[in-house]
């Protein structure tokens, strides 16, 4: 195990496990679980998706949350059928939890286990005011040559995966607008130092069971900052067909990713909402159920 508990600790990175597969499944748990919200009373969200890519399901994820004016706590998890061998099967799981604060998340804890055919990997991170406190990453795992360095400066000002998914617009007035999506996430996964970099595309309905409205789809750009190996990495930062649908959460200044695309290698990554239940009227049931 390595755990890093001061700012001269290093860490380290990934190894040569398949992009898409990794991506994936990073992506998907991403996706579905941080949602906040300045309101008052306590929101219980939950959502279910299929995982498609190149037209075929892989997978299927699922989340569950409940947030405050002041806290979120969030669960989600993603189980993979691989088709080839480049995609892998498996499960994987995150939890996350944190505080409110001016319009964003300032995240305390987050965890992360992986248990594919091609990847075993738990993740451990304990934050405060927007830097790392502690982390663990199993298994430990060599730094390679062409691997670009992780300093302590990459561990202070970010965000965990799951915070980064979420978006609060500020102010009074629409939620779903091109404001939600005019931000950059610096995010730091344990392994790796990256930003999220989303802008404006489009407004258009979206109809899934539990919810029919508006929803603010955003162009998405991955820049990898640190703990990355370049030969690796520069598919997804050259990717320009990734797009994400963010739909509001009732009650909230909150919007919640509905619907994501990605390109892979193998073809258009699909995570496709089956169910969302976003806060009120149904708060309380939709988390029991």
């Amino acid at each position: 195990m390595h755990t890093a508990r001061g700012v001269d600790d290093p860490a380290l990175a990934g190894d040569g496990v398949c992009a898409v597969s990794r991506s994936s499944l990073l992506a998907g748990i991403a996706a579905f679980a941080a949602i906040a919200s300045p309101a008052a009373a306590i929101e219980a969200v939950s959502g279910r998706y299929e995982i498609m890519i190149g037209g075929l399901q892989v997978g299927v994820a699922g989340f569950e949350g409940r947030i405050s004016n002041d806290s979120y706590e969030t669960s989600v998890s993603v189980r993979l059928s691989g088709v080839s061998r480049l995609i892998a099967s498996g499960r994987g799981s995150a939890t996350a939890s944190g505080r409110i604060a001016g319009g964003r998340a300032v995240p305390a804890n987050y965890a992360l286990t992986l248990n594919t055919t091609q990847q075993n990997e738990a993740i451990r991170m304990a934050m405060s005011g927007g830097a790392v406190r502690t982390f663990s990453a199993e298994p430990a795992k060599p730094e390679a040559p062409d691997q670009v360095p992780l300093t302590a400066s990459h561990r202070q000002g970010v965000l965990d995966p799951l915070a980064a998914a979420l978006f609060v617009v500020a102010g009074s007035g629409p939620t779903v607008s091109a404001e939600a999506c005019a931000r950059t996430f610096p995010v730091f996964d344990g392994r790796q130092r990256y930003d999220l970099a989303f802008s404006y595309s489009r407004t258009e309905e979206l109809k899934v069971p539990g919810y029919s409205g508006p929803a603010v789809v955003c162009n998405a750009r991955y820049r990898p900052i640190a703990g990355h190996r370049p030969a690796q990495t520069q598919g997804m930062e050259q990717n320009r067909d990734m797009q994400i649908w963010l739909a509001p959460v009732a009650g909230t200044r909150a919007l919640v990713p509905a619907r994501i695309m990605i390109r892979t290698p193998v073809g258009m990554a699909q995570i496709e909402p089956t169910k969302l239940e976003l806060g009120s009227p149904t708060s309380t049931a939709s988390i029991n159920r």
